[in-house]
């Protein structure tokens, strides 16, 4: 049931404005970037738990080193009381670095501490850096989330 709903969910609705942690400038638009979007569904009484755990992961995407994150976004929205979603968007210069940041720090302590309360799923694609969503531009950041969550991008295998 849960892999259904995520499969069908095509919700775009107030995204967090697109943070480009890599300047336009050294964007090339066209390699291909390793773009996470991952999508979870709680009970609203989670959420507290959540949103507080989440603020700590922001803090640290924030300080990754340069060259690591390229940018983010991430939307929350409500379907009722046992369908609270919460969902981010990060686009990486190598995959090597978001395997090393989703195993690591504050990333890792909220997925142990969710575990049992999370129903958690993820998609792994490529973009091109002329796909990328501008900093302020509300319009291009949802058009990329949607290209994102109908399959418009090419899949990246989860690396064994």
């Amino acid at each position: 049931m849960i892999n259904a709903m995520h499969q069908k969910d095509q919700y775009v609705g107030i995204l967090k404005p697109w943070v480009s942690v890599t300047p336009n400038a050294e964007i090339d638009k066209n390699k291909e970037y390793l773009a996470v979007a991952t999508w979870g569904t709680m009970s609203l009484s989670d959420m507290p738990k959540f949103a507080w755990l989440t603020s700590k992961i922001g803090s640290e995407l924030r300080s990754l080193p340069r060259g690591h994150l390229v940018g983010e976004t991430r939307q929350v929205s409500t379907w009722g009381v046992s369908d609270f979603r919460a969902e981010t968007f990060t686009v990486w210069h190598e995959r090597e670095h978001m395997a090393k940041f989703y195993r690591s720090g504050a990333h890792h302590d909220a997925m142990t501490g969710m575990k049992e309360r999370v129903d958690f799923r993820v998609r792994r694609v490529w973009v091109k850096g002329s796909d990328l969503p501008i900093a302020g531009d509300a319009a291009s950041n949802k058009a990329f989330v949607s290209r994102i969550k109908s399959g418009d991008f090419p899949e990246a295998a989860k690396k064994a």
